[in-house]
């Protein structure tokens, strides 16, 4: 069975097959978009300044830190704007 089967067969019943929103995690896919585009700007701020890098090297420090510990600093400030905008 190929991806693309399953995806057509089951529709997303496999919750790791579904995007983050879907499964529940909205503030989980949030943080890796903002966490992207932080690493992408980093990187091309880079061609222009090499220090620039230190953003990235950064971003990567706090994913794995958070990876390791399950607390993200980023996280916790999306859930409280989402929950500021909800109310």
């Amino acid at each position: 069975m190929y991806y693309s089967d399953i995806m057509v067969n089951e529709k997303h019943a496999n919750p790791l097959l579904r995007p983050a929103r879907e499964a529940g995690w909205p503030v989980e896919g949030a943080v890796r978009s903002i966490a992207g585009s932080i690493v992408l700007l980093g990187l091309g701020l880079s061609l222009l300044d090499a220090r620039w890098l230190w953003l990235v090297a950064f971003v990567g420090v706090n994913l794995l830190q958070s990876g390791l510990t399950g607390w993200c600093l980023m996280s916790n400030l999306v859930a409280g704007i989402t929950r500021k905008r909800a109310a």
